[in-house]
């Protein structure tokens, strides 16, 4: 799997995310450190998160590689994603798309670093 990353996107990310980190790709399901509560609407949330480079999580146990390096992501979540993944920015939101068409159409990204 392998995350493709616009420049409109690493500009967007960079703005919000400086200096070393670790990316998860977290599926807002509830699960884990880093899901405030699962999604109860019908579509698909992603929020794409930093953490500090040493943390270990076991909820995300898979990785893809990306143009700013490897993403994690929970395993399971994997069915909502599709081998070539497209981080771009459409009305100054990032979105996140397969080859099928758009995942999730407004993919906050958050920095959880100490």
């Amino acid at each position: 799997m392998k995350l493709t990353i616009t420049d409109a996107a690493k500009e967007k990310i960079q703005n919000k995310i400086q200096g070393d980190a670790k990316f998860f790709l977290s599926l807002d399901d509830g699960v884990g450190n880093f899901s405030d509560a699962g999604s109860c609407a019908i579509d698909t949330s992603f929020d794409f998160i930093a953490v500090n480079p040493d943390l270990d999580d076991k909820d995300f146990n898979a990785e893809m590689d990306s143009d700013l390096g490897p993403v994690f992501y929970k395993d399971y979540s994997g069915s909502f994603l599709e081998q070539n993944l497209k981080f771009d920015v459409m009305y100054n939101a990032l979105v996140l798309k397969g080859d099928s068409g758009m995942i999730d159409g407004n993919v906050p990204v958050v920095d959880k670093r100490n």
